[in-house]
């Protein structure tokens, strides 16, 4: 056993030597290169790293910024409320306004209002607690139309100005609401109508919240309510706090104020919304 090992050693020293001096010819076939693998690089998380590449169509798309709106539709809607108790099964709206403003810079106005009382069917007699809070009466609500005529009514205004088209309810051109919160639009209109099984019409999809915009534009934060932050810009407060169409009013006061610009802040031009609901009427956006 010790020779055949030793010979075997022998043998492949040998053939070492051999091929040190007949080396093998060069082979012409193509190394294959590892595979690249869709790990992403360090510190860009689960997003694909940059790849240094010139930006094909969809990069200028997205650098092209959306047409500005034409037109805000400025609301703040009223709903039944209490301090003691939840209203079941939803609050209702008892104030219905609208203030519709034309964005031209400067040359921004409000052009046309919509304001009604609605009765709530639910809870039809208001608490002591909403009538001091909104000032609104138990006349007026009883003396108004519920929501489903309510909603047509405010849709065939929207039509008026050509902003719906009156058979469907989408919405016709480049506008959006504008509220003071999510709450309206995000939340009380969509549950009512869901518990009163009326259909939402299309052009209700989408809003700008403009306590968001307000921050970004004034570089301040929106708090201490609606009165205050219309005041800390340098505008006066018009009207009684928490009547629909004064809170509505006095938010377009702060559109136009953004709108047309100032020395301190320069305008700002209104081109996106901030939140929406999906086909389900969940709340989407920041």
């Amino acid at each position: 056993r010790m020779s055949e090992r030793g010979g075997s050693e022998e043998n492949e020293r040998s053939a070492v030597r051999d091929a040190s001096k007949h080396p093998a010819p060069a082979s012409t076939s193509k190394v294959a290169r590892p595979r690249e693998t869709c790990e992403p690089r360090k510190g860009w998380g689960s997003l694909r790293p940059p790849t240094g590449k010139a930006p094909g169509k969809r990069q200028r798309a997205f650098d092209a910024p959306p047409p500005a709106f034409t037109h805000l539709v400025v609301l703040d809607f009223e709903w039944t409320a209490d301090n003691r108790r939840a209203m079941l099964p939803v609050p209702e709206i008892t104030q219905f306004p609208s203030v519709l403003v034309r964005l031209d810079g400067t040359r921004s106005c409000a052009v046309d209002e919509f304001d009604t009382y609605v009765r709530p069917t639910f809870n039809p007699v208001l608490t002591p607690f909403s009538i001091e809070l909104t000032n609104i009466q138990q006349a007026d609500v009883d003396n108004a139309q519920a929501l489903p005529e309510v909603l047509r009514r405010y849709m065939a205004w929207l039509e008026s100005h050509s902003l719906v088209d009156g058979a469907t309810g989408e919405r016709k051109g480049n506008w959006a609401f504008c509220t003071w919160s999510d709450a309206d639009l995000g939340g009380q209109l969509v549950r009512e109508l869901k518990a009163k099984l009326i259909p939402l019409p299309p052009c209700f999809d989408r809003w700008v919240n403009l306590k968001e915009l307000y921050k970004r534009h004034f570089k301040m934060e929106p708090s201490g309510g609606l009165e205050a932050c219309v005041e800390r810009i340098g505008l006066r407060f018009s009207g009684r706090a928490h009547n629909g169409l004064v809170d509505s009013r006095n938010t377009a006061a702060i559109v136009l104020r953004m709108s047309q610009g100032s020395y301190m802040h320069g305008a700002f031009v209104f081109r996106r919304t901030t939140r929406g609901l999906d086909k389900d009427g969940n709340p989407f956006g920041s």
